[in-house]
């Protein structure tokens, strides 16, 4: 992993930072926090959480959300108090889970995307994927054993972390400080900065942009690709599919675009980048910019989506009637589902077979 610790930098690049890394992941915390349950609480629907692709988005939105709390805010914190303050710096129990979630809470988002997209591939081509697998019990199989597995695989991230003390010449008192990321164990040390650079490559980008790129593939032949129907339901079906395809690709090239910045400049521009008055701006941007995804999964439904912006609506109605003390009004949408597959065939074509009537003569 790329050591890379603040320093005080010159008024212009001091400025930046502060946008970057203090006004910015505020609005991302506040917007991402407030959209990612409002989806969490739609697609909770009874009628909606029915849908297996929804599963993986609720996972998604959660992970998501918790991500936010993690390095955005402790970049807040330094950065508004003048490098005087650290979330994770505070005791070596806050330090042990920002190392550890800060990392999960990445891996995890990464997979449920990538099984996003996975899903609607499959659900677009594969009638046995439909029938067997395309079910909310088995999505919520194989979320669970997304976060066990990656759970299993960042443990050792609790081991990383230390206390040690220093003498305070000014004050004359002997002071505790932990150190973060970093490990008395040289062979956990050297995992961490060696093989664990890898896994977390494999993790976060090449499993995660390898499925999108193929998955992408099978969803334009099938979906993209404008189809002529002779039937109206038909029609409307492979518009809304199309729709609701098209918003999912765009959540993955968002994140590929967002994260992408981030990697390149702590794996591979690293060197070039370390020891000028610009670095610290150029790591929190990506790193911004890496966070930005995580608040944009409501602005992708809401605008992609007719069920779900009606579902927004009337949340929105239900929680003003209810600081109003007003009756809520019921509706009937149980044939409208957030990301439901509509599947409909043409109708059988009815023939009828008319008997000439003969002519009677009445005797």
């Amino acid at each position: 992993m790329a050591s890379w610790h603040r320093q005080q930098d010159t008024v212009p690049y001091e400025t930046a930072e502060l946008i970057v890394s203090g006004i910015i992941p505020i609005v991302l915390i506040v917007i991402g926090t407030i959209g990612n349950f409002t989806c969490i609480a739609i697609l909770l629907n009874k009628q909606n959480r029915e849908v297996s692709t929804n599963i993986y988005l609720m996972f998604l939105c959660l992970m998501d959300t918790i991500s936010l709390y993690q390095w955005n805010l402790n970049h807040v914190f330094y950065t508004m108090s003048n490098g005087k303050q650290k979330v994770f710096g505070r005791s070596i129990i806050l330090c042990k889970l920002g190392q550890f979630f800060g990392f999960y809470t990445l891996h995890t988002s990464a997979m449920f995307l990538t099984f996003v997209q996975l899903d609607r591939a499959f659900l677009l081509r594969s009638r046995w994927y439909k029938a067997k697998i395309a079910h909310p019990r088995v999505a919520l199989i194989i979320c669970a054993i997304i976060l066990l597995t990656l759970f299993v695989l960042n443990g050792f991230l609790f081991g990383l972390g230390f206390e040690y003390s220093t003498y305070n010449n000014s004050t004359g008192i002997e002071e505790i400080r932990v150190a973060c990321y970093y490990s008395k164990d040289s062979k956990l040390d050297n995992f961490f900065r060696v093989q664990y650079t890898w896994i977390h490559l494999v993790v976060m980008y090449i499993v995660p942009f390898s499925v999108i790129i193929i998955c992408t593939l099978l969803i334009v032949k099938k979906i993209i690709i404008k189809q002529t129907f002779t039937n109206v339901q038909l029609a409307t079906s492979a518009q809304r599919n199309r729709r609701i395809s098209i918003m999912l690709l765009l959540m993955c090239f968002t994140y590929i675009i967002t994260t992408l910045p981030n990697r390149l400049c702590f794996s591979v521009f690293e060197k070039q980048l370390v020891g000028h008055d610009y670095t610290d701006t150029v790591f929190l941007a990506t790193n911004t910019l890496m966070y930005t995804r995580n608040s944009l999964n409501a602005f992708f439904l809401y605008l992609s989506v007719n069920c779900f912006r009606r579902d927004v609506r009337r949340l929105l109605l239900i929680c003003s009637r209810k600081l109003t003390g007003q009756p809520i009004p019921q509706e009937n949408n149980a044939n409208e589902h957030v990301g439901r597959m509509k599947t409909f065939h043409e109708p059988l074509k009815t023939v009828l077979n008319t008997m000439p009537i003969k002519a009677t003569t009445q005797l």
